[in-house]
């Protein structure tokens, strides 16, 4: 061997060697997200809520693809349908440990160059935000909320085509104006936002999902149902849009989910039905004990005795905190129903005493009646639930047959003109509607029921919907005065809402 030979030879094989381990640095071996055709698949079945079929292909995808950090974030969907289902507080107390070990991971290894970045911590932070609403952790949430909003306005500045910033965002915009966060909170952080800037966000990414590759096709749809039902009131448009989207409730319970409120929610009630008798089955769906819960209520609606072995369904399975109390109750009405049965409607009441919390309205709700000790009158309460299925004419016909007996009964009066008023509406019949709910407002506003906080939000629909926006706009703050004791978060949001419609 020549001189210079072997150091030729050594030069060579140090060169290759350190090729060999220097490959992890360049290319697709850096760490990156991206959403490619496994991430869909594994996305799809996770808002099917196919769970344990999510969780073993994300296995398989995360060791196949280590550098590709989008399964940190398809990991965080994972833990946060779980536990809304769910809501197992000792499964939130292990997997709350994770979301900080996410957005470290992507902190390290993701550039700040790259706008996924941002987006993927902001989506972490808001479905956190949404968890600890569940478990009561309001401040924690908030601060997320917060949080997750600057990150996303940061994202929008550095990146301001990037269009995965809208889904959010708009989300977060249609509610700033509404939600109860402390209002230093919004003034500290620059939080500004409007329904009408919600609903231009998210068309705009419907408008690019509907052309370009998107993962987010289902949660688009949605959204935008969502703030067109709840923050804009166009329930109509709503439920026309959502039956011409990509969400399919006979293979998605997700899907099912969204459909059957919204169609509880507009009157539809035998459509809810209808589409929770055809929601997907099988092993590979993970227990969603709430829809067993929906069914029963739109039965009960339809005065059909069978729902009681739907709520019974949930009562014995359930095993998380949210609409216990509420189901008790329902199965409480039942007995007043179907068989005005004292003993049985005292029973259900006294268990709902034991069981559950009081931290969503319809909890808190049944846990006042309780407590009121007043046991419902049974043409009062099959009017209610007439009503709330969308049977408006009969419930309208009940009424007016048994007018007779609430004329001079002081204890149900205030009812009866609060179910006629809100019968009358339903009809379109709006000058009874307004006379009605107007004796509502009069003789119930120091009262804590909340038939007369209703009955000034819906005149102020009234005559928002025939665009005198004076008077709208004075019931409206006449809501926000009345205090009920009962779902006052929710009449007082919906009545800011109305006010941040007129002012748009």
């Amino acid at each position: 061997m020549k001189p210079g030979e072997t150091s030729f030879k050594n030069a060579f094989w140090i060169g290759i060697i350190t090729i060999l381990f220097t490959l992890p640095l360049f290319g697709h071996t850096q760490y990156y997200i991206s959403y490619d055709d496994n991430c869909r698949t594994i996305y799809k079945d996770i808002i099917d809520l196919k769970l344990e079929s999510a969780k073993e292909k994300l296995e398989v995808f995360s060791e196949a693809n280590p550098y590709n950090l989008a399964r940190l974030h398809l990991e965080n969907y994972l833990d946060f349908f779980e536990l809304f289902i769910n809501e197992d507080i000792d499964r939130f107390k292990i997997l709350e440990k994770r979301k900080q070990i996410r957005l470290d991971l992507i902190e390290k290894h993701i550039s700040d160059e790259d706008p996924y970045k941002k987006f993927v911590q902001a989506e972490i932070k808001l479905q956190w935000a949404v968890t600890r609403s569940k478990f009561d952790q309001l401040f924690k949430a908030a601060r997320e909320v917060l949080s997750a909003y600057n990150l996303l306005k940061e994202n929008t500045k550095d990146h301001p085509s990037f269009i995965y910033n809208k889904k959010s965002l708009s989300i977060i915009h249609s509610l700033i104006e509404t939600i109860t966060i402390p209002g230093l909170f919004k003034k500290f952080f620059g939080i500004k936002g409007s329904i009408k800037l919600g609903i231009e966000e998210i068309k705009s990414v419907l408008e690019y999902s509907y052309n370009n590759d998107f993962i987010f096709n289902e949660e688009a749809d949605a959204i935008y149902t969502f703030i067109l039902f709840y923050q804009n009131n166009q329930k109509e448009k709503a439920w026309t849009f959502l039956n011409s989207s990509r969400l399919n409730p006979e293979e998605s319970l997700l899907a099912t989910f969204l459909y059957a409120k919204i169609a509880q929610r507009s009157g539809r009630n035998t459509e809810a039905i209808k589409i929770l008798e055809y929601k997907a089955v099988g092993s590979q769906y993970a227990a969603f004990y709430y829809l067993d819960l929906l069914m029963g209520i739109s039965q009960l609606r339809n005065l059909d005795p069978h729902c009681e072995e739907h709520i019974q369904f949930f009562i014995d399975n359930f095993k998380g905190q949210h609409f216990i109390k509420e189901a008790h109750q329902k199965m409480a009405w039942a007995k007043i129903i179907f068989g005005e049965d004292i003993a049985g409607y005292k029973y259900y009441m006294s268990e709902l005493n034991n069981h559950g919390t009081t931290l969503v309205d319809d909890d808190k709700q049944a846990q006042k009646e309780h407590e009121q000790k007043t046991i419902p009158n049974p043409t009062l309460l099959k009017a209610r639930m007439l009503y709330d299925g969308g049977y408006y004419e009969k419930a309208h016909r009940l009424l007016t047959i048994k007018a007779h007996n609430f004329i001079v009964n002081g204890i149900y009066n205030l009812e009866f003109n609060y179910r006629l008023g809100r019968t009358a509406q339903a009809l379109k019949n709006y000058p009874e509607a307004i006379k009605y709910l107007s004796n509502t407002i009069n003789n119930g506003i120091d009262r804590e029921e909340y038939y007369a906080c209703n009955a000034a939000l819906q005149i102020a629909r009234i005559y928002e919907n025939q665009k005198n926006l004076e008077k709208a706009k004075k019931y409206y703050q006449l809501c926000l005065t009345i205090n009920p004791n009962e779902y006052k978060n929710s009449l007082h949001q919906k009545a800011k809402t109305g006010l941040e419609r007129i002012k748009s």
